[in-house]
């Protein structure tokens, strides 16, 4: 079946990261002279990034490229990789800019289809996941252009592809999700390097899918969220959950565990709500991976933890945790439900490697995920985007500046 697919430019299908500064600055004098540093990305699963358009026209598909730079410089990359598109949408074909779906729906309405979920919108950026998501479109992230995959972590793409080829792979689209996602649902489980999603590095944490609040509106279409909060209190899903952490937890980015342990209940709670995940699992972990259920106990109860900060969970958190184990330099794998702030996930590991642990990773249920809220800038209607100022604090930026509109909200 035909379907349509919307590329971004930048960092997508080409490597423009010697200049993201320039780009960023908007110095488009000093972008234009310096267009040789625009390379192409190496071979994703033996087919160049940029040729991926062309694949995907010849197979019979409507594509289409949705950038936010200006007009002159995306025809020039488009002429130097021979980049084939049926439209081009940059920065001055719209007043509104992602994460506004205004481009998204410009792009749509020139190709001559509606929004669905079988249109496919192809990026790098939290941006592009979430003008993709108020465009009502999927949205898919890749992993050649990304320097750290924490950073889209918490507001991540409805599919995570590191491997080019799978694009033409259209058929199989149903089980290339996470993990957790694809089993929950019922679908066929596809494996593949998007399957779990990288949430932090230090220590390495993974998901097995994406939690949203109940203030989300995508918290009630989720099965997985259903399942996480029904494992709270009964085993209704324990079953396919452990399915989901034997069918990866063996094998993370090439690295096993020794031990699998997870994070112990509560001193007033008599349920291990992972036990039965746990053996569940072991039917699909390799013979050498050995589970612990008691690896961890929980020493200490913490009232209001769940309403805390960041900071204030890492004080309260302190002591909480104890082992019985020495674990003589064996790698743990530390399995627990929802990736929040991590003060649970840094204090158990520092329990486990003081008591002789090697590298631990944690592999959770569910990663927190940010809501996209679509916020428009009072002062010139324009969208406004969450940016970042050089302290690391996060603000409400008006998506026009720094030519158009200054206004900056509080976040």
């Amino acid at each position: 079946m035909s379907k349509v697919f919307l590329f971004d430019l930048d960092m997508t299908l080409v490597n423009s990261g010697a200049l993201s500064i320039l780009r960023r600055a908007q110095l488009w004098n000093q972008v234009k002279a310096n267009l040789h540093l625009v390379k192409s990305f190496p071979p994703s699963g033996q087919i160049a990034p940029h040729d991926l358009p062309k694949l995907l026209r010849k197979a019979g598909h409507k594509v289409g490229i949705v950038t936010s730079s200006p007009k002159w410089y995306a025809e020039e990359i488009i002429k130097a990789f021979a980049i084939e598109h049926d439209v081009l949408i940059s920065h001055g074909d719209t007043t509104n800019h992602k994460p506004d779906p205004e481009p998204l729906n410009a792009a749509l309405k020139a190709l001559g289809v509606g929004a669905s979920k079988e249109v496919y919108y192809v990026g790098d950026d939290v941006a592009d996941t979430e003008a993709a998501y108020h465009a009502g479109l999927t949205s898919i992230g890749i992993g050649w252009g990304l320097l750290t995959f924490s950073a889209v972590a918490s507001a991540a793409p409805d599919l995570f592809l590191g491997d080019g080829s799978l694009l033409l792979r259209t058929g199989e689209f149903d089980g290339f999700g996470y993990a957790g996602e694809v089993l929950t649902s019922g679908r066929s489980f596809v494996d593949h390097w998007g399957t779990i999603l990288r949430c932090e590095s230090d220590p390495q944490v993974y998901a097995l899918g994406r939690y949203f609040t109940a203030s989300d509106p995508r918290h009630g279409a989720s099965a997985l969220c259903t399942a996480v909060l029904s494992l709270k209190n009964n085993d209704t899903h324990a079953e396919i959950l452990g399915q989901a952490v034997g069918r990866t937890g063996g094998n993370l980015d090439g690295w096993r565990p020794r031990y699998i342990v997870p994070v112990p209940p509560k001193p007033s709670q008599n349920r291990n709500r992972f036990e039965k995940v746990l053996v569940t699992a072991k039917q699909y972990l390799p013979e050498s991976v050995n589970i612990l259920v008691d690896g961890l106990k929980c020493v200490k109860e913490v009232a209001g933890y769940k309403q805390m900060n960041g900071g204030e969970r890492q004080e309260a958190i302190k002591g909480a945790f104890a082992t019985g184990y020495n674990w003589h330099g064996n790698d743990v794998l530390l399995l627990d439900d929802v990736y929040t702030t991590g003060e649970t996930v840094k204090e158990c590991v520092r329990v486990l490697k003081a008591s002789g642990a090697g590298e631990v990773r944690c592999l959770t249920l569910a990663g927190d995920q940010r809501a996209f809220i679509h916020k428009q800038c009072p002062s010139c209607h324009r969208s406004m985007k969450i940016r970042t100022n050089s302290q690391g604090q996060k603000f409400w930026g008006c998506s026009g500046y720094p030519h158009y509109c200054q206004n900056t909200e509080n976040l």
